[in-house]
């Protein structure tokens, strides 16, 4: 630089224009370059747009073909396989269907009974691929390329399953196209010259080509079949099977259901075409700047001597002298006229002032620049975010705190408008704060949100000044971390009191149903032991056996208040989610709203999981009817949807209460509807017990529904806006087994017991009915109120051979009563019998050697079951 510097003018003003040719021409060169990888760019979306729209037209050819053959299906000639009926209604569809070659019906050994053409000799489809995958997959399928029986051209044929009353395929309907129209297609769009269009089967076979119509019928080049297998589609420049260099595009056109494409659009636009589009506009271009940098540097060296040189060289002298200190040079006489002549007036007046106005200048701008270089020590040093802004909310000056805070650099921050970096939630509230600020003077504290580097937002608490008109100054400080503290700790204090409150609830329902399945036990087995005894003609058999349902269903309501409990489960088992919920399919259709549609989506290779499958049904069924609910007498959908999901810790925050559940493989129920959706507050109280929105009910279904997800170590995560419907996501943990599901048999055969038994529970009304059972059964028996008389009782008669002991009692419990009845005899057999579910009671006593284990409460066939095993 400074030796170009050190040249002349006119040899600089020469070495520029020169420069400023090489920079244009450079310009031209990069702008044709671009231009070129724009016309390759324009190119593959034509060719792009080409096959798309021939996919479109095959979509909608294929539509229209598979509705006509839907609407023969049901045409009762064709299900009484009127043939000489059949074949003229073909004949007939054929006219009005320009598109179709041909139509046909096929019976399912191959054979064709009717046809749109006449047929000449028998003929046999039972090889094609159309035919066998219709009979198979029972819905429209594809075909491959062939050469049609009948007209002995070229098609490719689709076929549509027609099934009879019981669901199975009667016959297949055909329907042949010849993919010749599509000439028209491309003549009438504005395509460059030698536009190409080949269509293809699956297996690469050429169905047409505008082109190449000798290629119909062989088999594409495999590299650029290969070429067609990634994506739905792409683009690509490859020579064609002609030898021609193309930009190609492709498209896949795929039938509902089927995975593999039954045919590829491919098209190609020549690679010359979009060459010589490029090439003349360079060319010109060039030219047009050859003459435009030889007539400007003509007209520079003429320019340069008259009216610059000349004036320069005597500025030049007079700053000589005045540099060797001579301040009465004058220069505007050698210089007057235009803007040098401006300068020389300028020069002399400096020169005149020049020695007053040197100390007062130094004298000042020592103090500026000491001001200075404090403001800026102070200002880039400041750890607070400090800024200069105008009143329309342009940054002027920045510090770098600004740069650490949100990640962008200061030249790009610097000259931004706030509200681009405002969060769109904060910048209403913003520009009120910038009104108040231009009202008031200055804002104490204010908070928005701001825009950082990697797209996430920063929380900035502002306190800023107006001291005048045009100009803002604020400091601030980022507070991110503060508030999300301050927000963490408020939704942990929430969750922890809305959990201890759960809890607190759990415990009290679980006691209840405890206490309350032992008087269901006297009621129950009471009414079951009058029914055994009555005279069936007595009028009080009716009386009894109504108790018996009442009895009946108030247990039901003890065992949804364990399920809320999360104490609920009953047979635990490897089950299949996708078959429960196609058993339960009927049973859901007929409890729901005649105006709702139920929507089922099973994932086809669900994992299997632990649970008990009643429970899970409960969950299911009380899901569904709470979304029947919600749709009321409108008409609306009900989706029920299975899934498999890898879950992180993340993900399970957004779960219900955010239970302590691990990540994991996870399968998920989903339950949605379009129905009238929650607000807020319904949202936050759906789960309580005894919350309802409905008029009767006793508001535990959603609550069993929890309590039974987090007894299987589950969680649920609820979406829901009013007007919007809601959706329940329920996770259950895939289970590492992959056994069946089993199913338990009950045999209701009659049979006696023999031997001494010891009953063992504290509460008399059960002990009572228990012995009656126990007795009715023939087992001869000893009774005890508490563990310690139990113990007594064992230790003193060698001759009893079993114990049917209670788990909950006072002073010793069943737990510690059965560890003391082993010390005595390690071979006793106890049966353990509690309002608990067995789940539970086998996990609490896991490992002390359990003989069986019977459910509070029990009729007589359950306390058969349980014994007979080991009497």
């Amino acid at each position: 630089m400074d030796r170009f510097l050190s040249l002349n003018l006119r040899t600089q003003m020469m070495i520029m224009i020169l420069l400023m040719a090489i920079g244009s021409m450079g310009i031209i060169l990069y702008s044709a370059q671009r231009q070129r990888e724009a016309d390759f760019r324009e190119a593959a979306h034509l060719s792009l747009n080409l096959a798309t729209l021939v996919h479109n037209d095959q979509k909608v050819l294929l539509s229209g073909a598979e509705q006509l053959l839907a609407t023969l299906s049901y045409v009762e000639a064709v299900r009484l396989r009127d043939v000489p009926e059949v074949n003229r209604i073909l004949a007939g569809l054929l006219k009005k269907s320009p598109q179709i070659s041909n139509l046909l019906i096929i019976a399912p050994d191959g054979n064709v009974w009717a046809s749109a053409l006449p047929i000449h000799k028998p003929i046999n489809a039972a090889e094609r691929r159309f035919f066998q995958a219709a009979l198979r997959s029972g819905r429209f399928s594809s075909g491959e390329y062939t050469i049609g029986k009948v007209l002995s051209k070229p098609t490719l044929s689709f076929g549509y399953p027609i099934l009879d009353q019981q669901g199975k395929v009667q016959d297949v309907a055909v329907a042949a196209f010849t993919l010749t129209n599509y000439d028209t297609l491309l003549s009438s769009r504005n395509l460059p010259p030698n536009t190409s269009l080949l269509l293809l089967d699956h297996e690469g076979t050429i169905l047409f080509g505008n082109k190449a119509r000798e290629l119909a019928g062989k088999k594409d080049r495999p590299d650029l079949f290969d070429s067609m297998k990634e994506g739905e589609q792409g683009t690509f420049i490859a020579r064609n099977n002609s030898g021609i260099k193309k930009v190609t595009a492709y498209r896949k056109v795929y039938l509902k259901g089927e995975s593999e494409p039954y045919m590829y659009v491919r098209t190609g636009i020549d690679e010359e075409w979009v060459v010589k589009k490029t090439s003349l506009p360079l060319m010109v271009n060039i030219a047009v700047m050859g003459a435009i940098v030889l007539l400007t540097a003509l007209m520079a060296l003429y320019i340069s001597k008259r009216a610059i040189l000349d004036k320069v060289r005597a500025l030049r002298e007079a700053a000589q002298k005045i540099s060797a200190g001579d301040l009465t040079v004058r220069v505007n006489h050698c210089v007057a006229g235009g803007e040098l002549g401006e300068l020389g007036t300028a020069f002399d007046g400096m020169a005149q002032q020049l020695s007053v106005d040197i100390e007062r200048r130094k004298r000042a701008e020592a103090e500026a620049l000491a001001k200075g270089e404090e403001l800026d020590r102070y200002f880039n040093n400041s750890l607070d975010l400090l800024c200069i802004a105008d009143t329309r909310g342009r940054f002027r000056r920045l510090n770098p705190a600004w740069e650490t805070v949100l990640g962008f650099p200061l030249d790009r921050l610097v000259g931004q408008n706030i509200l681009d970096l405002i969060h769109p939630d904060d910048v209403s509230a913003t520009a009120d704060a910038v009104a108040t600020l231009e009202r008031r003077g200055d804002i104490q504290s204010f908070t928005n949100r701001f825009l950082h580097a990697d797209g996430s937002y920063r929380s900035i608490e502002w306190h800023s000044v107006r001291p005048d008109g045009n100009i803002i100054y604020g400091t601030a400080r980022d507070v991110t971390e503060k508030i999300k503290a301050e927000e963490e700790k408020l939704q942990l204090e929430r969750q922890l009191l809305h959990a201890q409150k759960l809890e607190s609830l759990g415990v009290l329902a679980g006691g209840i149903a405890h206490d309350f399945n032992n008087i269901l036990m006297a009621i129950m087995g009471n009414a079951e032991l009058a029914l055994m005894r009555i005279n069936k003609e007595s009028p009080a058999v009716d009386n009894l056996q109504k108790i018996e349902q009442a009895s009946t269903r108030a247990a039901d309501l003890a065992r949804q208040m364990l399920a809320y409990s999360g104490k609920g489960k009953f047979v635990v088992e490897n089950i299949d989610l996708n078959r429960l919920l196609q058993e339960m399919l009927h049973m859901l259709e007929v409890s729901i709203s005649k105006r709702a549609l139920l929507k089922i989506d099973l994932h086809p290779s669900l994992p299997q999981m632990e649970a008990d499958a009643t429970q899970i049904r409960q969950v299911v069924m009380n899901l569904v009817i709470n979304a029947s609910e919600a749709i009321g007498d409108d008409n609306g959908f009900i989706s029920i949807k299975t899934s498999s999901l890898k879950c992180d810790r993340s993900y399970l925050k957004k779960a219900w209460l955010e239970v302590d559940v691990p990540e994991g493989e996870y399968i998920c129920l989903d339950v949605s509807d379009n129905g009238c959706g929650m607000d807020s507050a319904t949202r936050n109280r759906i789960f309580d017990p005894f919350f309802t929105t409905k008029f009767t009910g006793r508001g535990l279904g959603m609550a069993a529904a929890l309590g039974i997800v987090r007894g299987h170590r589950g969680a649920i995560i609820v979406d829901s806006e009013p007007r919007r419907g809601s959706s329940f996501r329920v996770l259950f943990p895939a289970a590492d087994s992959t056994a069946d599901i089993g199913e338990a048999v009950i045999r209701q055969e009659s049979w006696k017991g023999s031997g001494t038994l010891l009953l063992v529970d504290d509460e008399d009304a059960v002990r009572g009915i228990a012995s009656e059972m126990l007795q009715q059964l023939g087992f001869n028996l000893l009774t005890a109120s508490d563990g310690m008389t139990a113990i007594e009782l064992f230790a003193a008669n060698p001759q009893v051979g079993i114990v049917l002991l209670d788990l909950t009692m006072p002073h010793m419990d069943g737990e510690r009563c059965l560890v003391e009845l082993q010390k005595i005899r390690p071979d006793v057999k106890v049966v353990m019998s509690s309002g608990y579910t067995e789940y539970e009671v086998t996990r609490k006593l896991s490992g002390k050697q359990l003989a069986g284990f019977i459910q509070k409460p029990y009729r007589l066939n359950a306390l058969v079951e349980a014994l007979r095993p080991i009497a």
